[in-house]
């Protein structure tokens, strides 16, 4: 009797687990590609640096309370990209509905040669 009491506790922990897990997922997909969209329109598609290969740079942000994008990190081999996506992105507001404010967001960015 103690084993059948202590495989349904199992049991209805694991489920409980499971369906509160699926239950605030809203589309992270569409929230994120808005997002993604809106950063790239403020970064803009023309700028004026030197790059000699292709390069891949990874942006890391966060969306602070009200809602303006916080620029943590910019890793990129690139001299000058850092300094140009702080001054672009840096503080500026977003109009992006669904996002978790406070969580850490990474951004992945190519840059070609021209």
């Amino acid at each position: 009797m103690k084993n059948l009491k202590v495989f349904i506790a199992i049991i209805t922990m694991s489920l409980a687990t499971a369906f509160s897990a699926t239950a605030n997922e809203k589309e992270p997909s569409k929230i994120s590609k808005t997002l993604r969209t809106e950063l790239v329109a403020m970064l803009g598609d023309k700028m004026n640096l030197e790059v000699s290969t292709t390069d891949t740079s990874k942006i890391s942000f966060m969306i602070n309370n009200k809602n303006e994008v916080v620029v943590i990190s910019v890793a990129t081999k690139v001299d000058g990209f850092q300094s140009l996506v702080k001054s672009k992105l840096n503080y500026k507001k977003i109009n992006v509905k669904g996002i978790k404010k406070g969580e850490v967001y990474i951004l992945p960015v190519t840059l070609k040669t021209t």
